[in-house]
């Protein structure tokens, strides 16, 4: 089924808030159509017994008339006038055709041991005010007809439902309640803990198996999730060992070439040689280094940005570079130190391959921090932004003829990826470019 987006947006996000809002809202259904039905219930209940109450009181009335008999029947019908009952004779051609509604009639025979004739009056048509009462007209047994007419000041609206009764409801709303929240809770339980550990699996490979607990979906989820952590460990692992392996089977190769190259006697040619073995081992190491970094396992821990900042800037200016640092971290960062550490190194070196001056500015509150390493060089086309963090892209502009195997930007950007952020890249409109790794503090 196809629910409306605006309905889908109301409700809660959570799979557990959702189950228990629906599970508490088909409750209070439940128990309205219960107390509607209480309602109708005592209602009727009511109805019937003042249905009996009203027919008792016309049987007596008929008893003490058809008692008296017809020739006292103008002396007793005064006597038996009050606020809430009145009787007067009524002639047979005044009589009311319309039958009696109800069960009246059976009521009244039954009291009296015998069936009457009886018509009911209809008020419908008359005052307003005829229409607090009820009208009957009764043959004696004499055959005189009576009207007798009973005031409906009695029959007001059924009471309340008692204190105790709505206590009683109350208490088992509440009881359900919280045996709802239980239950959906319970349920609910292993997805959680499977997205936590899914959310998890990015930082920690070594992490236990999930308990298989739960229903048999759960269970089933839980068992294919523990399934592809078991074979992606085994891919990293195996790939850590290759990456051993490459490290080692080509750098003997190269020192070989190197040291053969020496041998050269022609300048030119060995120089030749030599650049490129140079620029063979550089996009080795970088290589290596960017896939090192993707399987890192570094631990997390409490990190002082404001002195690994300091630290990296008093390296830069070591080396004669002009670099300067603005703004504070009001908190350590939790994160891994290397992999911070690389990716800052990578952005500073970055804008100074083009750019002379480096600023970086650090921009924190209580739920993100801001690391902005800006230059002054000739930025990158709008066009070529989205693409410069892709593994060995590299635009074809100004920035290109410096070198480079185009793996920088793209191991700053899994890094910030790594801890749960991002790499975001503009051009200053002052010239040059700002990469600023924005890092969540949740």
């Amino acid at each position: 089924m196809n629910w409306p987006h605006w309905q889908l947006r109301t409700l809660p996000s959570s799979l557990y808030a959702r189950m228990a809002l629906i599970l508490l809202a088909g409750l209070l259904v439940a128990q309205g159509v219960s107390l509607w039905l209480q309602w109708g219930e005592r209602s009727s209940v009511v109805t019937q017994a003042r249905a009996a109450g009203f027919a008792d009181r016309i049987a007596r009335t008929v008893r003490v008339l058809e008692t008296v008999g017809e020739a006292q029947l103008d002396t007793a019908l005064p006597a038996l006038q009050d606020d809430d009952l009145s009787v007067a004779r009524v002639a047979p051609s005044q009589v009311s055709p319309a039958p009696p509604r109800g069960a009246i009639g059976n009521m009244l025979a039954t009291r009296l041991g015998s069936q009457r004739d009886i018509r009911h009056v209809d008020l419908a048509s008359g005052p307003p005010a005829d229409t607090t009462q009820r009208r009957f007209d009764v043959r004696l047994q004499g055959g005189q007809w009576v009207r007798i007419t009973v005031r409906r000041a009695a029959e007001s609206a059924p009471p309340a439902l008692s204190n105790d009764l709505i206590a009683q409801l109350l208490a088992t709303l509440v009881i359900v309640t919280a045996v709802v929240m239980i239950a959906v809770r319970q349920a609910t339980r292993p997805l959680q803990q499977l997205a936590q550990a899914a959310d998890a699996l990015g930082n920690d490979l070594d992490a236990p198996p999930l308990p298989e607990q739960g229903s048999s979906e759960t269970r089933s989820a839980t068992q294919a999730f523990n399934r592809m952590q078991t074979r992606i460990k085994r891919l990293v692992n195996e790939r850590a060992r290759a990456l051993a392996s490459v490290s080692h089977d080509l750098r003997t190769p190269l020192t070989r070439l190197r040291l053969r190259a020496e041998l050269v006697s022609d300048d030119t040619l060995r120089d030749q040689m030599a650049a490129d073995l140079e620029a063979m081992a550089t996009m080795l190491d970088a290589t290596l280094d960017y896939l090192r970094g993707q399987q890192d396992q570094e631990p997390v821990r409490p990190i002082d940005i404001n002195a690994l900042l300091g630290s990296m800037v008093e390296d830069a200016l070591v080396l004669g570079r002009s670099i300067t640092l603005s703004g504070q971290a009001v908190a350590p960062f939790t994160g891994r130190l290397s992999a911070l550490r690389r990716a800052l190194q990578n952005l500073i070196d970055n804008a100074f391959k083009y750019g002379q001056q480096v600023s970086i500015e650090v921009q924190d509150n209580a739920t993100q921090l801001r690391l902005s390493v800006q230059d002054n060089g000739p930025g990158i086309a709008p066009a070529e932004l989205a693409k410069v963090t892709e593994p060995y892209y590299r635009v074809d502009s100004a920035r290109s003829p410096h070198g480079g195997v185009g793996l920088g930007l793209s191991i700053a950007r899994d890094i910030a990826l790594l801890h749960d952020g991002e790499l975001s890249l503009h051009n200053r409109p002052q010239g040059g470019l700002a990469a600023t790794l924005c890092l969540p503090r949740s």
